[in-house]
């Protein structure tokens, strides 16, 4: 999944949970697959989404691994009516439940040997959930009538909710499926239907044997839906969708072709199953999910509206398509064997769907999109309360709690780095050799680095432990010799609030760009810095020009530059860095400025140097550190004038460049650019000119969409909004029931959070909870009011009284969402009430008690930020008087 949050333990185990304030929690139970080894399930279901129900047999045949005096199974919330084992029923009464285990079990008369076959036959009934895990209902207006399909998300731990299973990814099996359901609705499953009949109202699909999987890709989609299909070589693909949605699928399916027949070629082994669906689900609480042969997702995940999506929408389909493709073969066909090596296929997914991006869409840069999704990794990374890539995780709530940035985006940024490292062709080559000798099984970390250094004949496993099982990372230090010739490398863990830092030392591949006086064009000198310190003698000749120590920013690294070597490259930035780096060294520099390294004085002195950059990349950062300074820093007269003035200086030779553009350009990277800059430029200092026209392109949007670029109706609504009244919100709330397509809908949601009237913020929470706002989307508004210094007191207020219903709507990866937004409550009181909140056992979320830590962390660091308000405002002073 390419979201980072997941599924809510059940109710009943949730109550064994302690609270945050003693997160330590009880003994994990053995792993059922070390007792019993499913080789197949056999599993008759019939679901019936009106009375919000189930019922299903399963006949599980399987060995078991030890000597057994019971049979466990994992279960929640199933009522079992028979069971039996090799046809010997357990007797009435004899099926107990264990809800902190979340498994069912019956006492046999006799112990059954280890390594006997046994068949495991169940009949039992369970109701549909209402909170997107499991077996779970979901509704959808359809010709003016309301209608209730049914849906599956599994993974990590939620099979158990549809059948009795030995519910772990290294329980591989096959998977025998037949389903009855309402006539009328379109019955989906990992494999094709071999059958279909009817009878009296009902169908009865039965779907071909899935290959050997683990049971929390099992997918089942049971809706009103239609399909456009196509062919990637062998494969034909389906996207499915509402039928009143058909019109926004062709990207998508242009995207999944572009996915598999690149992959095909990459791992050297086609995609393995008949068919690949790929299936819009109404209320979906992650972004999307790789089931097997029926790839679920979220709708503002694959559906782009051909006349009025943006590039941003276009982008993020594209890369959540080819991420869940890129599971098909890495978490699919190869798996890992326990929850601690997520990442094996987290990371390689994400890292993947870039590269099948980037092959695809060139234009788009899609490397830097990674970047900036790379730089949410290293903050969380710099916390104290962060993990290692591989960190051990038995209960469920630690579990779901990997599904983070750093299983994912750091993950992926280190796997870069190492393919860098070891050439692209080497990497390529053990890939393949892993998947090959692999294929169908389960494996660990220790197996892919075998397979890249037999490939690479380079020793890895070194490089990997230090990236993979220590948490944090370094920051690599450079600092001139007298001679002028060489510099010492040095290294330390970088901690986001400063300090003393934990000893640990990495073994970094780091590749430095430099030019000397010599040199025609900039050198790139590769090392292995392994120890604390390091001296490089520069090759070439004459004085050093400049230095820069991250080429292309593809370390998972921050930098430092000391001395001369900073003064040197500060002027030149624009002209010798690319973009990815200048973006890279503004992170860095902000990242040590909430450290307390770089004073802000001279941060601001380093974006003033970048103020000429005309890169998409750098001006996003620029406009959003800009943003962040006007909302959080910069708060009465003067320094407002004075910052507005700054701004204004900075910004209007971007907007004279850029202007309003084409309705639609072809030239993405200046749409988004152009969005970017409109954003902060408008809402800081639109001055006489500027600000009419926002006005006069937002009526005419709310007229018709198409009249404006689509890149540009996100921050002409967020603008419009924060000079808005009551009667432009009831504007975008009429805009936003209406919406046709994910994006647009999500637009105004977003932008109804920035209206600074406190009462409007309360409305905008209330109609989250209504129906008309679905319960994946529940808890957008909250995210974002927390960040608003003007709404921020309304929405604390409202989620500390309304938790439940906001918990119950939303599900818990919604609830750990919220949770991590309240890192945006930049004062002691507040961190204070939110420690306070969440250490209550009835408003403890167990999968988020690690988001938790990290939120009060980043309270700590917004406080300080602030406290620099008055260096900034002796800076504008200064620059600005």
């Amino acid at each position: 999944m390419p979201t980072t949050s997941t599924s809510q333990i059940s109710e009943t185990a949730k109550a064994q949970e302690p609270p945050a304030k003693a997160p330590a929690a009880a003994p994990a139970p053995p792993r059922l697959y070390e007792l019993l080894r499913p080789e197949s399930y056999a599993i008759s279901l019939k679901v019936d989404p009106d009375a919000g129900t189930f019922e299903g047999t399963v006949v599980i045949a399987a060995r078991s691994a030890k000597s057994l005096d019971r049979v466990v199974l994992h279960a929640i919330g199933l009522h079992v009516q028979e069971a039996s084992l090799d046809g010997v029923a357990a007797p009435a009464g004899a099926v107990v439940y264990d809800a902190p285990a979340q498994a069912l079990s019956w006492r046999l008369e006799k112990p059954v040997p280890a390594g006997k076959r046994l068949s495991i036959a169940i009949s039992y009934s369970g109701k549909l959930g209402r909170d997107m895990r499991g077996l779970y209902a979901s509704s959808y207006r359809f010709e003016g009538r309301e209608e209730r399909y049914a849906f599956t998300q599994f993974e990590p731990a939620d099979f158990r909710r549809m059948v009795p299973s030995v519910d772990e990814p290294e329980a591989k099996a096959v998977f025998n499926l037949a389903v009855t359901a309402p006539e009328g609705l379109t019955v989906l499953s990992n494999m094709p239907a071999k059958s279909r009949r009817s009878q009296a109202g009902w169908q009865t699909v039965a779907f071909d044997q899935t290959p050997r999987m683990p049971s929390y890709l099992v997918a089942l989609a049971v809706a009103r839906l239609q399909c456009r299909s196509g062919r990637a070589g062998k494969t034909r693909i389906n996207v499915w969708a509402t039928p009143d949605k058909m019109d926004q699928t062709a990207f998508a399916l242009k995207a999944a072709q572009q996915s598999v027949s690149w992959l095909n070629s990459y791992f050297g082994i086609p995609y393995q199953l008949p068919k690949l669906d790929l299936v819009a689900v109404p209320d979906f609480s992650a972004g999307a999910m790789e089931n097997w042969g029926a790839i679920f997702f979220r709708d503002s995940a694959i559906f782009v509206d051909p006349k009025l999506s943006s590039t941003r929408s276009q982008r993020r389909v594209a890369e959540v398509v080819s991420h869940e493709i890129v599971h098909q073969w890495f978490g699919d066909l190869v798996t890992m064997k326990w929850w601690n090596d997520l990442w094996l296929n987290e990371a390689f997914a994400t890292w993947g769907s870039y590269k099948v991006v980037g092959a695809w869409k060139p234009r788009w840069m899609s490397w830097l999109d990674f970047q900036n999704a790379v730089a949410g990794a290293l903050d969380t990374d710099a916390l104290k309360n962060t993990r290692p890539i591989e960190s051990g995780a038995t209960t469920i709530a630690e579990i779901e709690a990997q599904f983070d940035v750093l299983s994912y985006e750091k993950g992926a940024a280190v796997l870069r780095m190492m393919e860098r490292y070891l050439g692209e062709s080497s990497f390529q080559k053990g890939i393949r050799s892993y998947m090959r000798r692999y294929a169908y099984k389960n494996t660990e970390a220790r197996d892919l680095w075998r397979e890249l250094e037999r490939a690479s004949k380079v020793p890895i496993s070194k490089m990997a432990k230090d990236w993979f099982t220590q948490p944090g990372f370094p920051l690599v230090k450079v600092k001139p010799s007298a001679d002028g010739r060489s510099v010492e490398i040095s290294q330390s863990r970088f901690m986001a609030a400063g300090g003393a830092a934990p000893a640990a030392t990495w073994t970094i591949p780091v590749v430095m760009r430099f030019k000397t006086a010599s040199d025609k064009t900039p050198r790139a000198l590769r090392i292995v810095a392994d120890k604390p310190a390091t001296r490089v003698t520069l090759p070439g000749r004459g004085a050093l020009s400049w230095l820069y120590p991250n080429e292309g920013q593809t370390g998972f690294y921050r930098s430092a530059l000391e001395g001369a070597l900073l003064s040197d490259l500060r002027p030149r930035l624009v002209k010798s860095l690319d973009p990815s780096e200048r973006a890279g060294f503004l992170g860095d520099s902000w990242a040590e400025t909430v450290s307390g390294a770089i004073a802000m004085g001279g941060f601001m002195d380093n974006l003033s140097a970048l103020a000429p950059d005309k890169s998409r990349i750098v001006l996003q950062h620029e406009c959003g550190l800009l943003k962040l300074l006007w909302d959080r820093l910069v708060e009465a007269e003067p320094e407002r004038g004075r910052f507005a003035a700054f701004a204004e200086r900075f910004l209007a030779p971007h907007w004279a460049r850029l202007g309003w553009g084409a309705r639609k350009s072809g030239d993405s990277e200046t749409e988004l650019a152009r969005a970017s800059v409109l954003g902060a430029l408008g809402t800081i200092a639109p001055g006489k000119v500027l600000g009419p026209q926002i006005e006069e392109r937002l009526k005419r949007y709310l007229e018709d969409p198409a009249s404006l670029n689509p890149a540009l109706a996100r921050p002409v609504l967020e603008i419009g909004a924060r000079r808005g009244d009551a009667a432009l919100f009831g504007t975008y709330e009429a805009k936003m029931k209406a919406a046709r397509s994910p994006e647009e809908r999500d637009d105004y949601l977003r932008a109804m959070a920035f209206f600074p009237e406190p009462t409007l913020a309360r409305r905008l929470l209330e109609l989250s909870l209504s129906c008309d706002v679905r319960g994946q989307d529940a808890w957008k508004p909250a995210t974002v009011l927390l960040a608003n210094p003007k709404a921020q007191a309304e929405a604390w207020s409202f989620i500390t009284s309304r938790w439940r219903e906001l918990r119950a709507k939303t599900g818990e990866k919604g609830a750990e969402r919220v949770i991590a937004a309240t890192s945006a409550l930049w004062s002691p009181a507040w961190r204070e009430e939110v420690e306070r909140f969440f250490a209550r056992p009835d408003n403890d979320v167990p999968s988020a008690r690690r988001s938790l830590r990290q939120a009060l962390e980043e309270i700590d660091l917004g406080v300080r930020v602030k406290a620099q308000a008055p260096a900034l405002a002796d800076w504008l002073s200064r620059q600005a008087p």
